[in-house]
């Protein structure tokens, strides 16, 4: 087993130099429990950058699904909320992207994208604000992820190439959380 305490070599890496993709706000690794296994992954808590809150209003790009709907998990007329994921502090009002599935993860930048729908028009915000744990995952070696983001054109992190992202936002005061999970290689 490759581990460090509980986390992979990758996930410890992250935790200290997190993926670029959340550069716009402040994020704190969150320790994981301990458990038999190394994880192949870590969280962060998010803040905002600007005033240090850590309530935030989510935006998506939803769609209405059709009938039938092509979208897997997603009957037809419910809402499928696509990427990009932008966040707004609900005290200081700053904006940043948290993910944007065509430019973040393995496949953002490696690939041109991963194959999830990203919305261009119509950006929506959640009207109450949620509180947001993201999560990345990493399932190569270090040393690989290092060799490929040294091929690449643009300059890019080791981890900044990971392979899954999930989103986890619960509100406060109580109501449905939101969960967005991505896969990314």
């Amino acid at each position: 087993m490759r581990g460090v305490g509980k986390w992979t070599v990758e996930a410890a890496r992250a935790a200290d130099d997190p993926p670029k993709s959340l550069a716009a706000f402040s994020v704190t690794p969150i320790k994981p429990d301990d458990g038999p296994t190394p994880l192949p992954w870590v969280s962060f808590n998010v803040g905002c950058k600007s005033c240090g809150h850590q309530e935030f209003e989510i935006a998506s790009f939803p769609i209405i699904a059709p009938d039938p709907s092509p979208y897997y998990g997603v009957a037809s007329g419910d809402t499928l909320l696509r990427p990009p994921h932008r966040m707004k502090c609900s005290c200081c009002g700053s904006v940043g992207t948290i993910f944007d599935a065509r430019t973040d993860g393995y496949d953002g930048i490696l690939n041109g994208g991963c194959p999830y729908e990203s919305g261009a028009d119509g950006e929506d915000f959640t009207l109450r604000p949620f509180k947001v744990i993201v999560a990345v995952t990493y399932n190569i070696e270090i040393s690989e992820l290092e060799e490929l983001a040294s091929s690449a054109q643009a300059e890019i992190k080791a981890t900044d190439l990971f392979d899954n992202l999930s989103i986890t936002a619960t509100c406060p005061s109580g109501g449905q959380p939101l969960e967005f999970i991505y896969e990314c290689a």
